[in-house]
């Protein structure tokens, strides 16, 4: 089933606003709540919302006929929302997005494509080893608005730790200083709480690149609504919650031995002999974030970006000068140089 929302005025295609957080006929201006698309007759969720027949695999290469110009559409792999190839219309592919599949909430766009594009022509411009001409930031190839899949987890540890510890205590007596050193045995539980642990559940993203993203405002996270989705392309998970779950628990497995290691205070010196994490609770969800990819042409050559869609975080490689990285070593050189000669003179 293909979603897509018909302004009732004109009948031109609508699409969510992120300034406005609304629904936004470009043609002639109307604006609509989410709370009132139900009223555009083009929604009917309840088969979406309760099916249960999306548990496993979305395959690609499934067709689909544009509701707009009859155009079809051959999907790509785990595609929830796209716009049709021959007449650009938002659509949303809400047989893809119910039972396990529908994601629980959603983290809105903060920044539109005017804020992104600014944010990326100021990065360029701070590139410290960027090429002058690459730094104009004027061959934006391409801006593309997407929801990436996440999955978020939340778990309740308790965490028993053995250590030893060691208190020093210096002091005079008489003509004498003394080093009075006092051993411990030390036995703690501690009850921890870990709320929004986040993994990227896409197979098509360097996990070392949407980390350079982080982190994310989850306070923000709004329930799932399927108008956020127009106009912006989004994707279904490559990996369940059973598959990210050893990964989520390993974080919080360094999390808590990390505090652990820091929560016996008032030692002198403390060495943690064993520690042990039991997870009494867990809890996950399926959830979208966003993120602006960015296509940036120079000299013949596309570099790719990401900026993430709340804050502007940028992740991805610009090409360097040779001329920049040689001055700069120059004068890293010529401090070096300053301060050995100060040091001879002294």
């Amino acid at each position: 089933m293909i979603l897509h929302y018909t302004c009732p005025d004109c009948g031109a295609e609508m699409v969510y606003d992120i300034k406005r957080r609304k629904l936004h006929c470009d043609h002639c201006s109307k604006e609509m709540e989410l709370s009132q698309v139900s009223s555009l007759g083009t929604e009917d969720l309840s088969a979406a919302k309760t099916s249960d027949k999306m548990e496993g695999d979305i395959l690609a290469g499934q067709e689909y006929h544009c509701p707009n110009c009859g155009g079809l559409m051959v999907t790509k792999d785990k595609e929830t929302s796209t716009n049709c190839a021959y007449c650009g219309a938002p659509m949303i592919l809400a047989d893809r997005l119910s039972g396990k599949r529908r994601p629980a909430k959603l983290l809105p766009f903060q920044m539109d494509r005017q804020d992104a594009e600014k944010a990326f022509r100021k990065w360029c411009r701070n590139g410290r080893f960027s090429p002058r001409g690459f730094t104009s930031a004027e061959n934006i190839q391409r801006l593309r608005g997407m929801y990436i899949p996440y999955w978020l987890f939340q778990f309740d540890t308790r965490v028993d730790i053995s250590a030893q510890a060691t208190r020093v205590r210096v002091f005079r007596q008489g003509d004498y200083q003394i080093t009075e050193t006092e051993f411990y045995d030390i036995q703690r539980a501690y009850k921890l709480q870990y709320k929004d642990i986040p993994l990227d559940a896409s197979q098509q993203l360097e996990d070392s690149e949407m980390a350079k993203l982080e982190p994310f405002n989850f306070s923000e996270l709004k329930a799932f609504n399927m108008p956020y989705l127009a106009g912006f392309d989004s994707s279904s998970y490559d990996f369940d919650e059973t598959e990210m779950a050893p990964s989520a628990k390993n974080k919080v497995e360094k999390y808590a031995r990390d505090y652990a290691q820091g929560a016996v205070s008032g030692y002198s010196m403390v060495h943690l002999n064993s520690h042990t994490i039991n997870f009494e609770r867990e809890e996950e969800a399926f959830i979208f974030v966003p993120i602006w990819f960015v296509d940036y042409n120079y000299h013949g050559k596309v570099y790719k970006f990401m900026m993430n869609g709340q804050n502007g975080r940028i992740a991805g490689t610009p090409p360097t000068s040779r001329g920049k990285i040689a001055v700069w070593w120059a004068g890293i050189s010529a401090v070096l140089f300053i301060i050995s000669l100060i040091i001879s003179i002294i």
